[in-house]
């Protein structure tokens, strides 16, 4: 089976009286591209979690992580001042109010207002802990993203299985007109050899000979045969369970099938058979649109 890159998952974990959620989106990407978007008391544990989603092999992944915190009694609140937080919010702000010319600004005021500046004391959870949860909460969001995933494989799987399909029927219809398209070919031929014999002196052995040459130039079983070989290494491929990322070989597969597609297309000479070819032509745009979200 295969996996599309396109996927949601969701994990929480709490832990004592903070409630952590985890929301992770993906999309195509021809590599693994994570973006966070983590509040700044998490952030040192950003590359620890960054790690957990090596995993995902491929997509632009979306990280969303929030905190909740739930509010406590008057008389068993006890809070502390972040003060390391707060020097680094001074610090930007001060250079905000001197670059926009802003006098008399209360930065103090203002930084007091701005996230997780002030914390909770019964809330003392240790950054392990809160690496631990967090881990728990992305495990359960990277087994939902990772279902999701093959379920919008088990989608694009059976697209490509039907676009196949049609380029298989394509080709048998085109061995259909083989027989008379070599037989219009050779009447072709043989009328314009009697027509240069009467017209000039010619070795006729060497001429008949030239034209079988170029009749074989013409034969388009080895590209068929080829193009048959590349549909059903592509179906093996969409059935093997014996790895998941399969997006890059099948893109390559499909370019060689263009190949053939393309070759049969140059060599025709009849207009039933360059109908088929377009319509194969339009069924492997279509698989190469799907493959695009193939993990």
């Amino acid at each position: 089976m295969i996996f599309s890159m396109t996927g949601y998952g969701s994990g929480e974990y709490r832990l004592n009286k903070t409630l952590y959620k985890i929301e992770l989106r993906s999309l195509n990407s021809k590599s693994l591209d994570i973006n966070f978007k983590i509040p700044n008391s998490l952030k040192p544990l950003e590359n620890q979690l960054r790690i957990q989603l090596n995993e995902l092999v491929r997509g632009k992944v979306d990280v969303q992580i929030n905190e909740e915190t739930n509010d406590l009694s008057e008389e068993n609140k006890s809070s502390v001042l972040n003060i390391s937080l707060m020097h680094q919010y001074h610090e930007q702000l001060k250079q905000f109010t001197e670059d926009a010319k802003i006098e008399g600004a209360d930065l103090l005021r203002s930084i007091l207002t701005l996230p997780n500046v002030i914390k909770d004391t019964n809330e003392a959870n240790d950054m392990e802990a809160i690496l631990s949860a967090l881990s728990s909460a992305l495990k359960n969001a990277i087994l939902q993203l990772k279902d999701f995933r093959a379920k919008e494989g088990l989608s694009l799987e059976k697209d490509i299985e039907d676009n196949l399909e049609n380029i298989s029927l394509s080709l048998m219809q085109i061995s259909e007109h083989e027989p008379s398209r070599i037989s219009r070919i050779k009447e072709k031929f043989d009328k314009e050899i009697q027509q240069l014999k009467k017209e000039y002196d010619v070795d006729s052995g060497r001429l008949e000979m030239e034209m079988i040459f170029y009749i074989e130039k013409l034969d388009i079983n080895e590209e068929k045969v080829r193009l048959a070989s590349h549909i059903d290494y592509f179906k093996e491929i969409l059935t093997d369970t014996s790895t998941i990322e399969k997006g890059k070989k099948l893109g390559f597969l499909s370019q060689e099938i263009g190949r053939e597609i393309n070759t049969i297309g140059s060599k025709a000479n009849h207009a039933e058979i360059q109908k088929s070819v377009v319509l194969m032509k339009n069924e492997l745009e279509k698989i190469k649109e799907q493959i695009n979200n193939v993990l």
